[in-house]
């Protein structure tokens, strides 16, 4: 018998999280499992669902802010409505609202867990975390890399934790494509975790002077960010590709990737960017490229925010095409690791058979 499993997101917009929530859905649905997904927020469709799969959103309510009584109450009833074996919610505070809405009701819930290990929610959120998973624990918790398992099961004590990491999206390789002298980093702009102003400000410690930086993500326009490459003297050299819908041919153009963050729940952009071919350099923050780079190997890892350490390493790599390419060709064996079919198993066995 098909089983049914409900998850909940928070939408299909552009972000990480909205990723892993379509492709996690779309992955299971292939696996007969029947998906019910439950969108939080009405918002313009970045993403796309398989069409087999049931699509809930709010009608008239959680446009641009969350609704917290009237959103518990609408997921019970669908809940009640639908009859799922089992119920997934992306993200802590959105399982907290999945917990509440789940009193009283015999399901059992999952949670993926998306935030960096050292994300801390503000009050009053922190509280309702805390009392929604006391009165209903989460069956389980998936989280994406190692370090973050041992914090989870610091604060889920009495839930299942399993580490599995996202599913990586189907990339297309564009070797017509010839790399060029491009560094290349992708991310939300207005996010100070992404780093992209560390980023910069190694770009003016570069002693290579003829290499762009193109950033791609967002449709903020990143004032902040070119203030201070305008006081840096690096403008020139800077280019803000904006949102880009196909973000495969930019990675193929790219002669290295960089990832400058400062915490990451799980980094999609060194993901794709590996999955593409690219030259990979990330900082060594928590959490994602331990688990993703063998330093040395499929890319390079640096000392966490160290601006000084990410422009010597740039300078090295440019002088050494040969090197480029190898880490390159290394770099796509992430398409094996993260592969839907490995990794949606993983996720239905420890739902359903664990």
């Amino acid at each position: 018998m098909r089983q049914k499993l409900l998850i909940i997101a928070p939408c299909l917009s552009m972000g990480g999280m909205e990723r892993a929530s379509v492709n996690t859905a779309n992955s299971l649905n292939d696996k007969e499992v029947q998906i019910v997904f439950i969108s939080l927020f009405k918002k313009k469709h970045f993403f796309t669902l398989n069409k087999d799969i049931k699509l809930i959103e709010p009608d008239g309510f959680n446009t641009n802010s969350l609704s917290f009584l009237k959103t518990i109450q609408w997921v019970r009833n669908i809940v009640k409505t639908e009859k799922p074996n089992k119920v997934l919610a992306f993200n802590k505070f959105y399982a907290a609202l999945t917990a509440f809405s789940l009193i009283g009701i015999n399901i059992p819930f999952y949670i993926s867990e998306r935030s960096s290990p050292l994300f801390v929610w503000r009050q009053p959120l922190k509280t309702i975390n805390r009392i929604a998973f006391w009165l209903k624990p989460p069956t389980g918790v998936i989280a994406q890399t190692y370090i973050a398992a041992s914090y989870q099961k610091k604060y889920f004590k009495k839930s299942k934790i399993k580490v599995i990491p996202n599913i990586l999206r189907p990339i297309t390789l564009h070797p017509e494509i010839e790399r060029k002298d491009i560094i290349l980093a992708v991310g939300r702009l207005g996010d100070h975790l992404k780093g992209f102003d560390l980023l910069i400000e190694s770009l003016s410690f570069m002693k290579n002077k003829t290499w762009e930086l193109h950033i791609a993500g967002g449709d903020e326009n990143a004032q902040e960010l070119k203030e201070l490459a305008t006081k840096l003297g690096v403008l020139d050299r800077i280019t803000f590709l904006g949102k880009v819908q196909n973000v495969d041919k930019v990675y193929a153009s790219a002669g290295i990737f960089v990832i400058p963050s400062r915490s990451e729940g799980f980094p999609n952009a060194l993901a794709e960017a590996m999955g593409a071919g690219c030259c990979c350099i990330a900082f060594d923050f928590i959490a994602g490229p331990r688990d993703m780079i063998d330093h040395g190997e499929s890319g390079f890892i640096v000392l966490e925010e160290n601006i000084l350490a990410l422009a010597s390493k740039i300078d090295e790599l440019i002088h050494l095409p040969t090197e480029r390419e190898r880490i390159g060709q290394n770099a796509l064996g992430i398409r094996d690791k993260l592969a839907v079919d490995k990794v949606s198993k993983k996720i239905l066995n420890f739902i359903f058979f664990n």
